[in-house]
């Protein structure tokens, strides 16, 4: 099963496997148990996660604390330059509720927060409460939360899982968007919007400032969501453009599931088909969250490009390194023609490798630690 979400970009090129010096990062680094709380849906579709209601932030009855654009510089070159003027340097944990915390980068994000050097207060919302559709929910979770930040992952991901069923699209990506972007401006909380490099379209490359083209109802959808975000939150506004993430935390056969089915496939010796002609540059999931956090700590606002900025790599050569790292026959790869919509663009990351990011985890290195994830039993 071949992923409908995660598009790529550029001319295939060989991949070169290496050998891992270093022990596979634990599972659990990445994402671990959820607390169990009540949760939040669209319709019959997830969109959010449960909201953890800190009492003790209640109890405390800390007011919110909005924080403006700074530059683009980490929040540790931050703290270190407070420090050294002889400033109190704030060590209050910033306060962030992150929509679509069931998901694959959600879930990752969360886990991100929780043990980076910064102190946060996360608030992870999830499914089965409430519809973030309909007029009031939104705005009742935030109420209640208090955020400082908001970090809105949740949506209909995929360009076929869209074109399935449209109307739930819109509703997801479009409607309860604009109802989060609307609570969040009501509440005095900054909005962090995670889109997709998919709005750029066929555009061989681009950069933040390349004009969006769609080619799908899901690009299209996730275009409007940054429209309607812009329209009700524009104060400090963040919109992360996120290609081709993968990792452990995403089941095979599911949007952004691309990697994780090749293995599965590879390792249960089953046939493994790839579109062909198809190339990406795939970008493991800790380096996608890292980079969402680090947009959250240093206050940047505006459009950042958030993936891989090397040589795309063929889906086939994907297939062959999973067939490598397996021992699996190269027999078993089947090339076949792609479904309309699916673009493949080569983003340009300067913008947030301003803020002291870029990616670490080379694909070969990623694809062993999720081969070991899988092999483990634990979720992909």
């Amino acid at each position: 099963m071949l992923d409908d979400a995660t598009e790529g970009i550029g001319a295939a090129q060989q991949l070169v496997l290496r050998k891992s010096t270093e022990a596979p990062v634990p599972e659990r680094q990445l994402v671990s148990r959820q607390r169990i709380t009540h949760r939040l849906v669209v319709g019959d579709e997830a969109l959010l996660l449960p909201v953890e209601r800190d009492e003790r932030l209640r109890r405390r009855g800390r007011g919110l604390r909005l924080h403006a654009a700074l530059p683009v510089v980490a929040a540790d070159q931050q703290h270190d330059r407070q420090e050294a003027a002889g400033a109190p340097v704030d060590s209050a944990a910033m306060n962030v509720l992150v929509t679509g915390a069931s998901g694959f980068v959600g879930r990752a994000l969360v886990e991100e927060l929780r043990h980076a050097d910064a102190a946060y207060e996360v608030h992870p919302l999830g499914r089965e409460e409430g519809d973030l559709s309909k007029e009031g929910v939104a705005d009742a979770v935030v109420a209640g939360a208090r955020p400082e930040v908001i970090v809105h992952g949740a949506a209909r991901i995929g360009v076929v899982r869209c074109e399935d069923k449209p109307e739930l699209a819109v509703r997801s990506n479009v409607l309860a968007t604009a109802l989060v972007a609307r609570a969040a401006a009501a509440h005095g909380a900054r909005l962090v919007y995670l889109s997709t490099s998919d709005v750029y379209g066929s555009a061989v490359a681009a950069d933040e400032e390349t004009p969006p083209a769609p080619e799908s109802l899901y690009a299209l959808t996730k275009l409007w969501g940054e429209q309607a975000a812009a329209l009700y939150a524009p104060s400090g506004l963040a919109v992360l453009r996120l290609a081709n993430p993968y990792g452990p935390g995403v089941d095979a056969g599911q949007a952004k599931g691309a990697v994780p089915s090749m293995l599965r496939q590879a390792d249960s010796r089953e046939p493994i088909p790839v579109f062909r002609g198809e190339a990406r540059t795939f970008c493991w999931i800790g380096d996608v969250v890292r980079a969402i956090r680090l947009v959250v700590e240093a206050g940047a606002e505006g459009t950042f490009n958030v993936g891989s900025d090397g040589e795309a790599v063929s889906l086939a050569d994907v297939a062959r390194v999973a067939c490598e790292l397996t021992g699996a026959p190269h027999e078993l790869i089947e090339e076949v023609e792609p479904p309309p919509g699916r673009v493949m663009t080569r983003i340009a990351t300067e913008r947030i490798r301003a803020l002291g990011w870029r990616p670490e985890v080379p694909l070969d290195e990623g694809m062993r630690q999720l081969l070991d994830s899988l092999r483990a039993g634990t979720p992909a």
